[in-house]
């Protein structure tokens, strides 16, 4: 396993995360407890040394199962979480990123990891209703009485996060990015590189598209978001399973997987600290490090790059 330290903090973090969206059973399909204690486990023995979570992500059932599963292992790991959307008992969602909010959400998180202070306190989406000066005063508030190490934001623009660090400090920020999600390469990336601040990526596998798993003949169950994503829908699933296929070809020739390809691809960008990657499962994990440990040469990323153009159909 390779570290990168996170920003302008001392936490040094695993290139390869664990991502905890699917272990709160909701969203993902059908998730079992124990094989998830199961994959945190696992990670551990890697060297995996970061966790993220959510308190939205099965409404608080995954902070409460990452913390069975680090058990006496908690101070061996940096345990990062998300605040800023409530719901009610109809798991409506809605966020809320007030003062009042923000503060007891934090200290319920708290709770749930059953830890004294939460490494990396990330706010979870803008919320257009409150100013953000609010709530990184809010955060800077956690930060000061030390019931957080380091505070973030995810999926803020380059403008919002120079908004915020004219109130408070800005430890990382959590985007979408991968091989079929380039969008924060324009502006997004080169700005936290400029100003040091830490990039975690989600969905560096697009929600499993790019492990390779996946045919034109999987179906996916109402209680799994991936029903709804465009990207697994008609021509646009058959052109990013064609991309796939053009990929797997080229990991094999590194006797990787087309997965971990895809997450040393996102872990090449200068900008980039670290890759969430969710796991259902042990085995999951295991390939997931794979991600970890190797580079890509610049004649790979170039032919990365003509796949990519050429929609996964072979060249002239």
């Amino acid at each position: 396993m390779e570290y990168r330290n996170l920003g302008a903090t001392d936490l040094r973090i695993s290139t390869v995360s664990f991502g905890c969206w699917a272990m709160g059973g909701v969203w993902w399909g059908k998730v079992d407890d124990d094989e998830s204690i199961a994959a945190v486990r696992r990670a551990l023995d890697l060297g995996v040394n970061f966790f993220d979570t959510a308190d939205v992500y099965g409404f608080g059932h995954s902070e409460e199962i990452l913390a069975k599963a680090l058990g006496s292992r908690r101070n061996q790991v940096y345990v990062a979480t998300k605040g800023g959307l409530e719901w009610d008992d109809k798991n409506n969602i809605t966020p809320n990123n007030s003062r009042a909010h923000v503060l007891s959400a934090a200290e319920a998180s708290l709770r749930r990891l059953k830890t004294d202070a939460i490494d990396l306190y990330q706010i979870h989406w803008p919320d257009p209703k409150v100013p953000i000066a609010e709530t990184a005063t809010a955060c800077l508030e956690l930060l000061n009485s030390g019931k957080v190490r380091a505070i973030g934001v995810s999926n803020f623009s380059a403008s919002q996060m120079e908004e915020w660090r004219a109130v408070a400090p800005l430890h990382s920020l959590q985007p979408p990015y991968s091989l079929l999600e380039r969008a924060v390469e324009a502006e997004i990336l080169p700005y936290c590189l400029e100003n040091n601040i830490g990039v975690i990526v989600y969905s560096p596998l697009q929600r499993g598209i790019l492990t390779g798993k996946f045919a034109a003949d999987s179906k996916f169950g109402s209680d799994d978001l991936r029903s709804g994503d465009k990207g697994y829908q008609g021509e646009d699933f058959e052109r990013n399973l064609a991309i796939v296929e053009e990929l797997k070809r080229l990991a094999a020739k590194a006797s990787k997987t087309v997965g971990q390809l895809a997450i040393a691809w996102v872990l090449s960008n200068p900008a980039v600290t670290s890759a969430i990657v969710g796991a259902k499962r042990p085995s999951q994990v295991e390939e997931n490090v794979g991600g970890a440990g190797w580079a890509l040469t610049e004649a790979q990323k170039a032919e990365i790059e003509q796949i990519l153009a050429q929609g996964g159909q072979p060249g002239d």
